[in-house]
């Protein structure tokens, strides 16, 4: 009898400990423009934002929003991956400027 009640704990806590994949509506854009998060690492969601720079400003508002009532552990979901690879993207994705050609 002991045995079987703890293999029962320790089954519900493999299973509380799982996390299923979120389907957000931040990740459901990203997806839609052709990223796989669940796939990619950090640098690689920044990059391919840093070339989508529409799908920057529809996520921007959305993270902004997410991350102000989100749990402590958010940023390591998917949503918080794409959301702070968003905030890399939005400061250092910017298109190169062009010179006018006036000089000072």
């Amino acid at each position: 009898m002991k045995v079987i009640s703890v293999c029962g704990i320790g089954i519900l806590l493999v299973l509380a400990g799982c996390r299923t994949a979120e389907r957000s509506q931040i990740v459901t854009a990203f997806q839609n423009a052709g990223g796989d998060v669940s796939q990619a690492a950090p640098g690689g969601i920044t990059s391919f934002l840093a070339q989508h720079e529409d799908l920057r400003k529809q996520l921007t508002p959305l993270c902004n929003a997410q991350k102000a009532k989100a749990p402590a552990d958010w940023s390591t979901s998917d949503e918080g991956r794409i959301c702070t690879a968003n905030e890399r993207a939005n400061f250092f994705g910017k298109p190169q400027l062009k010179s006018d050609g006036v000089k000072f």
